[in-house]
């Protein structure tokens, strides 16, 4: 089914190929050979190529504007020198690609990919390595293929839809008129931000809670711009609610896991006289946040609000319940940091053994120090 990807590409090649159109010439073409679109659809492509293609050029005549790539960009005259991430962006581009050959636009793609090839030879990225994450473990859409498919085509249209959404939590259904605005993914699972109009906001509906999706074309509104990176802002992951200041310190000894990364657009980073890292962030106290502080329970401590610190410690009150109820005969014990070698040779420090019991009782009645020194001593022995 044509969209906005055929109309992209059908305009990228006429471009290529050197030609000089204007957006009413581009309407005439497309309604011609793909699909009957608007002016407005036109102007909107035209936009989104630009940002793809940024040697795409408009030049204002009269009351036209003549878009064309200039040839000194197509058949370029030196040797073009790329960024490293621009580079590893091409690599990445590439491995994707790869996912549409035996489709209708193989071809293209095709063209595109040899295109690539000059800038980015050889093969960097294999594409089976594109979606191989197994941490977060990816939803199976193979069985929805339908809904997926609608709602790709409703989120290019821009149109009003009824959409009956599935509440994970109740199971219950119920009917809401949206707009669809993107589809992002987060954790293994496709989401699409989609505006509700009786609530004035933008939601995350998770496609595959989606169960029907029809076209509302007698709601009549006017949905404000929409902005994902000022949206997303409000959010920690996927889920809003009331933004509170958030502290949390990261042990020194698992910093290196932090550096360089970040996890929020409000994140700001110090120090303490200790060494440890302390990560302040504007964000909701919701699942996504909680659930992420949890996988990293033996690295960070909450330090403010104590709203936060009360969910943390009820959530992990609630996992060792668990556990006294399944394997009451195994209780905590102390670990000790063992070196252990890699494939290559090299040695591993952070892997930990659990100490037996007669060390775990020395830890408690001697300084760190002695602590370490008795270890020493006892493996010698």
């Amino acid at each position: 089914m044509p969209g906005q990807p055929h109309r992209i590409l059908y305009m990228y090649k006429r471009f290529l190929a050197g030609e000089t159109l204007t957006s009413a010439q581009l309407q005439d073409l497309i309604s011609e050979e793909i699909e009957i679109v608007s002016i407005r659809t036109i102007q909107r492509d035209l936009r989104l190529l630009q940002k793809i293609e940024p040697t795409l050029v408009g030049t204002p005549k009269g009351k036209e504007i003549y878009w064309r790539i200039p040839k000194y960009f197509l058949q370029p005259k030196q040797v073009v020198r790329f960024e490293t991430n621009e580079l590893l962006a091409f690599h990445f581009l590439k491995a994707h690609l790869k996912t549409f050959r035996g489709t209708v636009i193989e071809r293209d793609v095709e063209r595109l990919y040899n295109k690539l090839e000059k800038y980015a030879p050889k093969e960097v990225i294999l594409d089976d390595t594109i979606y191989w994450d197994q941490n977060v473990g990816y939803y199976d859409y193979s069985k929805i293929n339908d809904i997926l498919e609608k709602v790709i085509e409703c989120t290019a249209s821009k149109k009003w839809y009824t959409v009956t959404y599935v509440t994970p939590k109740t199971l219950t259904s119920k009917d809401i008129v949206i707009r669809f605005e993107t589809i992002f993914s987060y954790l293994g699972v496709l989401y699409v931000v989609a505006y509700v109009p009786k609530h004035k906001i933008h939601v995350s509906l998770a496609i595959h809670n989606i169960s029907k999706i029809e076209e509302n074309p007698d709601f009549i509104d006017i949905a404000p711009p929409f902005n994902f990176r000022e949206w997303s802002s409000y959010r920690f992951g996927v889920f809003s609610g009331e933004i509170r200041d958030v502290k949390l310190l990261v042990k020194k000894e698992f910093i290196h896991f932090f550096l360089n990364r970040r996890w929020h657009i409000s994140q700001i980073e110090k120090f303490d006289k200790d060494g440890n890292l302390i990560l302040e962030m504007r964000v909701p106290i919701g699942v996504d946040l909680i659930n992420w502080i949890l996988s990293w329970s033996d690295a960070i401590v909450v330090l403010e609000p104590k709203e936060l610190i009360q969910k943390i410690v009820n959530r992990l009150s609630q996992a060792l319940s668990n556990y006294k109820t399944t394997s009451p005969e195994i209780k905590p014990q102390l670990e000790e940091v063992k070196e252990e070698r890699f494939e290559t040779g090299g040695k591993k420090v952070a892997e930990v053994q659990a100490l037996p019991e007669t060390a775990q009782k020395e830890v408690v009645n001697e300084p760190s120090v002695k602590y370490k020194l008795s270890l020493k001593k006892k493996k010698k022995n």
